[in-house]
């Protein structure tokens, strides 16, 4: 299991986030996300094995790519 959090600098709605989310081709098999929103932070629960897990950097990618797809304007910022 890993867990990342994040600062949205705009709120984002999570319906939309999510639909954002599942939208992205690349993550057809991906590990099991969940994601829970406060207000403009993002905490993000990734279920993978100690073998399998997601690079940090390549996560950071996929989700701020997933929120620019909803607000071009919006800056994340990793916790």
């Amino acid at each position: 299991m890993q867990r990342f959090m994040a600062k949205l600098s705009t709120p984002v709605e999570r319906a939309a986030f999510e639909k954002s989310w599942h939208s992205d081709p690349a993550l057809h098999v991906e590990p099991r996300v969940e994601f829970a929103f406060v207000g403009q932070t993002v905490s993000v629960v990734v279920h993978s094995d100690t073998t399998a897990q997601w690079p940090s950097a390549s996560f950071h990618q996929t989700f701020s790519a997933a929120v620019r797809r909803l607000d071009p304007a919006c800056n994340v910022r990793w916790l």
